[in-house]
């Protein structure tokens, strides 16, 4: 995986690969899809690159927190609807409470993942959304526990993964497996 994100941590690699096992097997072939640094920030440009791609994996990082989810439904820009799996599930590898790295299973498979033109990888009504379209600052939001499960030891679901409830990403990638 061409990560900027994780790919100089080989902890973050070794849990990452333990997370995605259990969905998607041993061996994978991650390719970049999306990189904000590199096709824009605006969410648009990541739906034109990554709409209709199975098997995603959305990497975040803010400060010094590194998140994201995976999911096994392609993203469709287009929808503007939820869509359904029992797959998806969000990730924290290094967050604001300095819990170790956990695995966050959906909890409301009806509800996994959100298309909207206007917004890039969004997770659950409220898990995570990432909106930079109009770019307004801070415009992306977390707010772990609602559509997926929350670790008992969090202490606040606002600010657990990126630090704030809302943020601008730093650097945010996708990947799908080929």
């Amino acid at each position: 995986m061409d990560s900027v994100i994780i790919s100089n941590n080989g902890m973050y690699l070794y849990m990452l690969d333990r997370f995605l096992t259990p969905v998607v097997g041993g061996s994978s072939q991650w390719n970049l899809c999306y990189r904000r640094s590199i096709h824009t920030q605006y969410d648009f440009k990541f739906h034109q690159r990554c709409d209709g791609k199975k098997n995603t994996l959305t990497i975040i990082k803010k400060n010094e927190f590194v998140f994201g989810g995976f999911t096994d439904i392609p993203w469709a820009g287009a929808d503007f609807v939820y869509r359904e799996t029992t797959k998806a599930f969000i990730f924290s590898l290094r967050n604001k409470e300095q819990l170790g790295p956990f695995k966050s299973m959906v909890k409301e498979p009806s509800n996994a993942i959100y298309n909207h033109m206007y917004r890039g990888p969004t997770f659950g009504r409220t898990d995570i959304r990432i909106d930079t379209t109009h770019k307004l600052v801070d415009s992306s939001s977390s707010h772990l526990g609602t559509s997926y499960s929350a670790p008992n030891e969090v202490k606040d679901n606002s600010t657990i993964l990126a630090g704030a409830n809302r943020f601008d990403p730093d650097e945010l990638e996708v990947f799908y497996l080929q």
